[in-house]
């Protein structure tokens, strides 16, 4: 009760963050008064203020959304989950919540991902080293803000980090062909199918070979520059 309490206080009370205001000085308040009155409660009451997001979700309220959202956040910023939830929250839900303010909707998609970028922006200092945040963040690029090479450069930095899924790598081959890069491309996949262990079947080892020989045909390369792989050599 006490964690739900000081929460509420918190979102409702003393400092209330509007939807315009996303940035300003109000959220030092929260920042200070959450981790100070929570202590080690701190994730509980993240998970909370996450639960009250919930409701201002079905109610299609971005104010209420985002004085949630940022409360989960302050409290909990180790948690990448509130971080990349909020973004897409930001990036392709409130866009059409805020259809009734008579803005259009490309308008308002652009100004929403942008936002939704801003708020990663902000979770570098928490989540640089992971990849999953890139992969996030390439998913607001690609789908919300349309920025294929942006996307294709955060799923590069995905793929270089520990952990990373192997899809990563193959998504950003995939945005330099869109691009029309497709010596980029294959240098890239040159690059990573030696690394791609054959009895993982989710490194589809197989699959980046046979988009490399794609590739090949599309760049019409002589036989002597074409990639061997180990089995070939």
């Amino acid at each position: 009760m006490l964690v739900l309490l000081s929460a509420g206080i918190l979102a409702n009370g003393l400092v209330r963050p509007t939807y315009a205001s996303v940035h300003s000085a109000a959220l030092t308040n929260v920042r200070t008064l959450a981790w100070s009155w929570l202590g080690d409660l701190r994730p509980v009451g993240a998970n909370l203020a996450w639960l009250q997001l919930q409701g201002a979700w079905q109610q299609r309220n971005p104010s209420e959304a985002i004085t949630w959202m940022r409360l989960a956040i302050e409290l909990e910023p180790r948690s990448l989950y509130f971080w990349s939830h909020g973004a897409r929250i930001i990036a392709h839900d409130m866009p059409d919540w805020l259809i009734a303010t008579g803005r259009s909707r490309p308008a308002l998609g652009h100004e929403q991902a942008e936002m939704a970028l801003a708020l990663l922006d902000e979770a570098l200092a928490w989540h640089e080293q992971n990849p999953h945040y890139w992969i996030e963040r390439a998913g607001i690029e690609l789908h919300a803000a349309q920025d294929i090479m942006a996307a294709a450069e955060s799923f590069r930095r995905a793929a270089k980090l520990p952990g990373a899924p192997y899809f990563a790598a193959r998504l950003h081959a995939e945005l330099l062909v869109r691009k029309g890069r497709f010596d980029a491309a294959r240098a890239w996949l040159v690059e990573l199918h030696p690394t791609l262990p054959a009895q993982d079947p989710r490194a589809q080892a197989d699959l980046v070979l046979g988009r490399i020989r794609g590739l090949e045909e599309r760049l019409s390369l002589p036989a002597e520059q074409r990639y061997r792989a180990r089995d070939e050599l």
